[in-house]
């Protein structure tokens, strides 16, 4: 007996001395590169001050030591923004093994710049397309962050459509080739409209011939595409077949009628015959009358899925009046059509509500999805804009297959992060990007610093899987 009580008594300290496990979700208590905030890692930009420093992070790429690439713009000296290249180790701290303290930056095309996309190729290059200036501009970067001189000659190719109007173009989503060329996706500027535009060009910086007419193809619909935010994705299939996925507008500033819209090419730039609901290779929807709504959803992000279907997300005006709105998903089947085996019109629509029943105004219960990530055993990760109190924070949420939420992952489904970091208490955290790694999620984005401030910023929580990738 007395054996028996010892054993219990030192069962029942092991069990007291142990640390609650995580909840998938939780954040990281060992990632970051602040005590007092554990779980978030904050990049400083040595050129700038406290205000006036809208720091973007644009693109988290993993590389295969576990380390991470943190693409985005960084003001530098005499207000001039720079492509910044920060090389992350697993823990969230900066590898100070790479450029100065983890940092390499370069001066952008033109004042304005903002980072469209960035993509890794099978050498462990880094791409990055830029956009709001006059041509698309991609730059490709070897592993120790000097510009690839065999790329186009100077490491940087300038691709100009020039289709009228103001001839701007601005390059939104980039996607590797199976021989480590690049296809290059965004808005041009054109008379009547702006087009959907795509190129495709060679690892060494040269146009395919083959696509399109001289490696560039435009697609005019009867609205325009937004130079904002007209193109939330671009894929390549397995196959080499080409997904580009957005939404059109009446014009630049209509909310009330937008088209999500699905275009899917051969690899050389033919529309794909197999696939759309209103053409060959394209599909449209305007979902305002379908679903009842004073203006249409809006979408900002897609996945494609290995069978060909895609989801795209963003949101939708809430039909409750304690919310302003809701996290929107629009599922395409493989042939184009809408799949409305999950939900009226292909729709599903998320209210998460986090500041409950009564909330200060409706838009303390507003939440809009801005990325959205697959794991390895085929549940859903969802990045969102939300409110955190006051505060925008980043809601993040896990959905099962059948894209319902999956009550193992936050609160029932969902939880919220935010960085209270700003000099004048107006916080905020805003994250666009996510990578599925084994036992994690990390996001990136940027924090909130003080007046015109933001600090680029990561933050890694606990997801209890083994393996990121594989689900077929």
């Amino acid at each position: 007996m007395r054996v028996l009580v010892l054993l219990l008594a030192t069962l029942s300290a092991l069990v007291a001395a142990t640390p609650a496990v995580a909840a998938d979700g939780d954040l990281e208590p060992n990632y970051g590169t602040d005590a007092e905030f554990p779980g978030f890692g904050f990049y400083a930009n040595p050129n700038g001050s406290p205000t006036f420093t809208l720091d973007t992070a644009d693109a988290l790429l993993p590389r295969p030591d576990g380390k991470m690439w943190l693409v985005g713009r960084m003001r530098g000296p005499s207000s001039v923004y720079r492509i910044s290249l920060y090389r992350i180790g697993a823990n969230g701290y900066p590898d100070t093994d790479f450029g100065d303290l983890g940092l390499r930056s370069v001066v952008g095309p033109c004042d304005d710049f903002h980072i469209g996309d960035a993509a890794l190729d099978s050498q462990g290059r880094i791409l990055v397309a830029t956009q709001n200036c006059t041509d698309f501009k991609v730059y490709r970067f070897l592993d120790n962050g000097d510009l690839d001189f065999s790329f186009g000659g100077t490491g940087v190719v300038s691709i100009a459509f020039d289709l009228g109007a103001s001839n701007e173009d601005h390059a939104q989503k980039i996607v590797v080739t199976e021989d480590d060329g690049f296809v290059v996706a965004g808005v041009a500027d054109a008379v009547g409209g702006d087009h959907l535009a795509l190129a495709r060009y060679t690892a060494a910086g040269e146009p395919v011939a083959e696509f399109g007419t001289g490696g560039k193809l435009d697609i005019g619909f009867e609205w325009q595409v937004s130079p904002v935010s007209g193109l939330g994705g671009l894929h390549r299939m397995d196959d080499g077949r080409i997904v580009a996925t957005g939404q059109i507008s009446e014009s630049d500033q209509a909310v009330s009628d937008k088209k999500q819209f699905v275009v899917r090419l051969l690899a050389q730039g033919a529309f794909d015959p197999s696939f759309g609901n209103v053409s060959p290779g394209i599909s449209k929807v305007n979902l305002k009358a379908p679903l009842g709504l004073a203006r249409s959803p809006w979408v900002s992000r897609s996945l494609l899925e290995r069978d060909g279907s895609v989801i795209q997300v963003g949101s939708l005006l809430s039909n409750d009046p304690i919310s302003s709105n809701d996290i929107f998903l629009l599922r395409w089947r493989a042939d184009g059509q809408l799949d409305t085996s999950i939900g009226a019109h292909g729709v599903r629509s998320y209210a998460l509500d986090f500041a409950g029943a009564n909330p200060p105004q409706p838009s303390s219960n507003s939440d809009m999805a801005d990325a959205i990530v697959r794991q390895g055993d085929g549940k859903y990760v969802i990045l969102a804009t939300g409110y955190a109190g006051d505060f925008y924070a980043t809601t993040v949420m896990r959905l099962r297959r059948d894209f319902s939420l999956d009550p193992a992952f936050g609160d029932g489904g969902a939880v919220q992060h935010l960085a209270m970091v700003a000099t004048n208490g107006d916080h905020g955290t805003l994250a666009g990007s996510a990578l599925v790694l084994p036992g994690r999620i990390i996001a990136a984005g940027t924090s909130f610093t003080g007046i015109n401030g933001r600090i680029q910023t990561t933050f890694a929580m606990s997801n209890d899987l083994l393996f990121a990738d594989g689900f077929e």
